[in-house]
């Protein structure tokens, strides 16, 4: 027998091998039923489903801190407009009560100043004098 006589057979083996790897590559991808694909579909709508309420939920979280921030800066705004005036009513209070806007405001009035001052020394000791009933020593009666 020559080898020339086993040709078809080894073109025949090699379509059976390529027929046969097709298969087995078919085999590693499972065959889809319509049921398993509406079960696909469910899933992925509620995948998204999932996905959209989430984004939403974003959304919703991300509104609220946005509220939160226009708050903090209205706030802040007015915190510094009532440092503003509480420092404007400081130095008014500052400029009325000096030394020298308290001596116009005594002459103002008529006030002279005095010729010559005296001081109260807190650290003396200071004798008590009690104070005299008037009646008794008028000789005015009780009752």
């Amino acid at each position: 027998m020559a080898i020339t006589a086993l040709a078809p057979a080894i073109s025949r083996s090699k379509q059976k091998v390529i027929e046969r790897s097709s298969e087995v590559a078919l085999r590693l991808v499972p065959k889809i039923d319509i049921d398993k694909r509406a079960d696909q579909k469910v899933f992925m709508l509620f995948l998204t489903a999932i996905g959209v309420m989430g984004l939403v939920a974003l959304l919703f979280v991300n509104t609220l801190l946005a509220q939160d921030a226009f708050k903090l800066s209205k706030l802040q705004l007015e915190a510094r407009l009532l440092t503003d005036q509480r420092e404007a009513y400081i130095r008014q209070l500052d400029r009325i009560s000096s030394p020298m806007a308290l001596a116009a405001a005594a002459t103002e009035m008529g006030m002279k100043p005095s010729e010559n001052p005296q001081f109260l020394n807190l650290d003396a000791p200071v004798a008590l004098v009690a104070p005299v009933a008037t009646d008794v020593l008028s000789g005015g009666s009780i009752g």
